[in-house]
């Protein structure tokens, strides 16, 4: 067998792709792959933070279109990435198991922050997330922070704050770990933020894929599927569904399995009219949708 998968170009959309198709061939290991590197629209805006460009689906849609015209087999995803609105002819076939959905914050940790704060100095801090921001200026309440943008691969962003161009940054932990760039981290400090205080992006740490609906790939695709990602996965989408967001929603999430029960937390920054928060230990059903446990937590709050 040989297919076809379209991925991003960047080092780690590469090495998503490489961790697809080592799970596939443990599976299938006559199976051959080519690899077809598209670049989407988010990959052509380098000059404009996330939060600023109205499209959706900005490292997707293009992806997308080469599968719906059937020249690629497989599209590999961050699923934090997948608009929640899925083309009709396409579905999320596999879920892969979810990497540490953890942020981290590289060049200085908290309590270096709260220190030189403290002694009146600014902290320029490298993040193009809004979510990122609202944490940390409800961590730091009375301190000087300036947020800065920052766009390029993993390695690139930890390099400019080994050179000075920031005092620190936050990046997705699993993008660290996936990429092996623990050396990078030898000498200069960092810290692992608890995902129940400093709530991740909905489906961070997730790789997802895309495949057309009744393909041989959706059928080979779906026997490396992790259900636990998937029901997570699933389940953080659904609340930012409820929430009638995108993927610059500033919306945090942290949801776990363990003993038999499914932790769920998230929270809706903004003003105190818009703000949505909950947090709660529920009975573990995987046989119940993601749709219909959101449901009932919002039936619970107020929105």
């Amino acid at each position: 067998m040989r297919f076809r998968i379209g991925t991003r170009g960047s080092k780690l959309a590469l090495k998503q792709t490489e961790i697809f198709i080592r799970e596939f061939k443990a599976r299938f290991p006559d199976t051959e792959f080519e690899i077809v590197v598209i670049k989407t629209k988010g990959d052509k805006i380098l000059d404009a933070p996330f939060s600023k460009i109205p499209h959706k689906g900005l490292f997707v849609k293009d992806i997308e279109d080469e599968l719906i015209r059937g020249n690629i087999d497989f599209a590999v995803h961050s699923l934090k990435d997948v608009p929640l609105d899925i083309p009709e002819s396409l579905c999320l076939s596999a879920f892969l198991t979810r990497e540490n959905p953890s942020d981290i914050i590289v060049g200085m940790n908290f309590q270096q922050i709260k220190q030189r704060l403290q002694q009146g100095s600014k902290i320029i801090i490298g993040t193009s997330s809004l979510r990122r921001e609202f944490l940390l200026r409800e961590k730091f309440k009375e301190g000087n922070l300036d947020f800065a943008q920052i766009r390029g691969n993993v390695d690139t962003r930890i390099n400019k704050v080994r050179s000075g161009q920031y005092d620190c940054i936050v990046l997705a932990l699993a993008g660290v770990l996936r990429l092996g760039l623990e050396e990078l981290l030898k000498d200069i400090p960092y810290e692992i933020l608890d995902p129940k205080d400093f709530l991740y992006s909905p489906g961070q740490g997730i790789i997802v894929v895309e495949t057309r609906e009744g393909t041989k790939a959706y059928d080979l695709s779906r026997y490396i599927n992790d259900e636990r990602s998937e029901f997570l996965g699933e389940l953080e989408r659904e609340i930012l569904r409820k929430l009638g967001g995108g993927c610059s929603l500033p919306l945090g999430v942290c949801t776990d399995i363990s003993d038999g029960k499914l932790f769920v937390k998230f929270r809706l920054f903004g003003d105190a009219s818009r703000s949505v928060s909950y947090e709660g230990l529920l009975d573990l059903d995987y046989s119940v949708k993601a749709k219909h446990i959101v449901d009932s937590i919002f039936s619970k709050i107020k929105v």
